[in-house]
């Protein structure tokens, strides 16, 4: 089981009225309802009775105008299998288990569990506001408390044991951040992340026999790679902006592990041109390529390098359609067979990279009456 909280997307009003509707009717593609059920409401505890229940819970959030997020978004992913070991009364246990341990056992929530093929999982929709107090709660390191409930419940109905972020799991250092994971989404462009990750231990090997942060930061310059302060931490940036955590690469290269080794982190000298020396000395350079190799590709990369280069650079919807492979094969495809037939092998290329039903379901923006997917 992997219980995640899926955040409010930043300027998305809070709407609990939507995903409440949203978790009673598994609108997504392929998903269909197992299990639906109402705690804490006046007003029911059956799918029946939903109208009736958020117009009930609307009221108690009313009283708390001022609050912008007053909604808890709980997904729980099953593995395979598990659906068959677990009646909704054991369902129940488990989402009562998360409520109890998260400081919401009290609080009025919507609960239900979706199927779509392989994809088990269950939807916790808390309303932060208590229907009494009107006290407002949001837990407080709550990942340690997902992963506790987690591991109890898979001892208690015999489940596969899924190792949570606190379990002490070696991290997965080929494991792509969210952002990069979104912007190959958005693009079908390589991340700049997946560049740096090909090329990790040669990367790790120049950066162990380096001895202070000039050499340091040559290493990185032949894979077109800057090293800079970003808050308390250090990043690797990629020529056109896109950034990941230099400890993402490996624990050694955290700010920390590498000031004990060079000191206090030195930027690179003024007077060392940063052009001249991530692309004169660069062996390993990020460049432009589409995300899932094809062998129809190539005709259709070079016409979209060439519109690319020839496009002004102006906040235009074509300009910004030119500048996103994705995009560029949406619009050819309806002058052009060839696209259509790449669209159709990135598609199914990009099913079989989809890491967790976590990573698709967070990629979505639960809003009035909208929710984007990947």
């Amino acid at each position: 089981m992997i219980a995640t909280k899926i955040g409010k997307k930043s300027g998305v009003p809070d709407n609990y009225t939507r995903l409440g509707e949203y978790i009673a009717a598994a609108e997504e593609k392929g998903e269909k309802l197992h299990q639906f059920w109402i705690r804490n409401c006046d007003a029911g505890t059956n799918i029946e009775d939903l109208g009736l229940a958020i117009l009930e819970i609307e009221a108690v959030r009313r009283q708390k105008p001022d609050i912008a997020d007053k909604t808890y978004h709980l997904v729980v992913s099953f593995r395979p299998g598990d659906q068959d070991k677990l009646s909704k009364d054991d369902l129940m246990v488990i989402e009562a288990e998360y409520a109890k341990a998260l400081g919401y056992e009290d609080h009025q929530r919507v609960a239900g569990t979706h199927i779509n093929t392989n994809n088990f999982h269950m939807h916790i929709a808390f309303n932060k506001v208590h229907p009494e107090t009107l006290k407002v709660v949001t837990p407080h390191r709550d990942f340690k408390i997902l992963a506790k409930v987690s591991r109890e419940m898979e001892k208690k109905y015999g489940l596969a044991i899924d190792p949570g972020m606190t379990d002490g799991q070696k991290r997965d250092p080929n494991k792509l951040s969210p952002a990069a994971r979104d912007y190959e989404a958005h693009t079908w462009q390589e991340s700049f992340q997946r560049h740096v990750l090909k090329h990790r231990e040669e990367i790790l090997e120049g950066l162990g026999k380096a001895k202070n942060w000039q050499e340091a930061h040559e290493v990185l310059a032949r894979y077109d790679i800057s090293l800079k302060l970003r808050g308390n931490g250090l990043v690797l940036m990629s020529p056109d902006g896109q950034a990941m955590k230099a400890s993402q690469l490996d624990r050694s290269c955290g700010k920390n592990k590498l000031e004990e080794r060079f000191g206090v982190y030195e930027a690179l000298p003024d007077k060392q041109p940063r052009k001249e020396l991530h692309h004169a000395k660069a062996k390993r350079r990020y460049k432009l390529r589409p995300l899932v190799p094809h062998r129809n590709t190539a005709t259709l990369w070079r016409r979209y390098l060439n519109r690319r280069k020839v496009m002004p650079r102006q906040p235009s919807l074509t300009a910004r359609t030119m500048r996103n492979w994705k995009m560029f094969l949406l619009m050819e495809a309806t002058q052009d067979p060839l696209a259509m037939a790449l669209i159709m092998a990135h598609r199914e290329m990009l099913r079989t990279l989809q890491v967790t039903t976590i990573a698709h379901i967070s990629s979505r923006q639960l809003g009035p009456g909208l929710i984007q997917i990947q």
